[in-house]
């Protein structure tokens, strides 16, 4: 070929359908039974591969799950791209990107938090720094958006509006994770929603605060019997 690359041969075409076929199948057993309940005869015999081609693919089950995560993790990549490509300023991009991360993880089943849960105590720890910065790096672009259109406030360096966000965003899954009955739907929109008031620049115009279902500006003007300033 004039550009140098050559295609790939028909076995090597076989083996990554095959292999993206072993992903796919677990995720699906996963989302619907568990990632416990779920065994690798059962994913062989759903994938319709004989049982030792698996392992040609991944040494254990315990791998497959770390290639389930890195597949998750590109859906919150492509989620961050779709929010950055729609209508809005910063604020809304926020919240609209936690709120549906929350909305694509609980239309997933119940079962989707105990396979976060083994995801972060099993798959996670093995790639921790690389996944790490990749995360930072899709919020970094979102956070970039928002300098370049001068939305930001500009007293605070962005390392640490990035490391607030991002640590704001664990923190949600970690306690879906850990918590029975965390409301992680209404905690995302909520704690999305403060972190675009504190983010943006004091003399915001009031429209940046009308988030759609989000309601932090009219349940934030008091808390308690204090007020609270927000921008008008």
């Amino acid at each position: 070929m004039s550009d140098g690359l050559a295609m790939p041969s028909r076995r090597e075409r076989r083996r990554v359908a095959v292999r993206d076929r072993i992903v796919e199948t677990a995720l699906s057993l996963f989302e619907t039974q568990g990632y416990e309940a779920t065994t690798v005869a059962e994913i062989v015999r759903r994938a319709d591969i004989a049982y030792g081609t698996f392992f040609n693919h991944f040494p254990s089950k315990l791998h497959l799950l770390r290639e389930v995560a890195d597949h998750s993790m590109r859906d919150l990549f492509e989620n961050v791209e779709e929010v950055r490509k729609k209508p809005g300023d910063f604020a809304q991009h926020l919240v609209a990107l936690f709120e549906s991360s929350a909305e694509r993880t609980l239309a997933k089943g119940p079962q989707m938090r105990e396979l976060i849960g083994a995801m972060m105590a099993l798959a996670f720890p093995e790639t921790a720094g690389s996944d790490d910065r990749r995360i930072r790096a899709a919020f970094g672009e979102l956070l970039a958006d928002g300098v370049l259109r001068g939305e930001l406030r500009d007293d605070v360096d962005r390392e640490t509006l990035l490391e607030v966000v991002v640590g704001a965003w664990y923190s949600l899954f970690f306690s879906w994770v850990h918590f029975d009955g965390y409301p992680l739907r209404e905690r995302a929109s909520k704690a999305a929603c403060f972190l675009a008031q504190t983010l943006s620049l004091p003399q915001a115009p009031a429209s940046r605060w009308d988030l759609g279902g989000a309601s932090l500006l009219r349940e934030s003007e008091t808390f308690g019997d204090v007020p609270r300033d927000v921008p008008r």
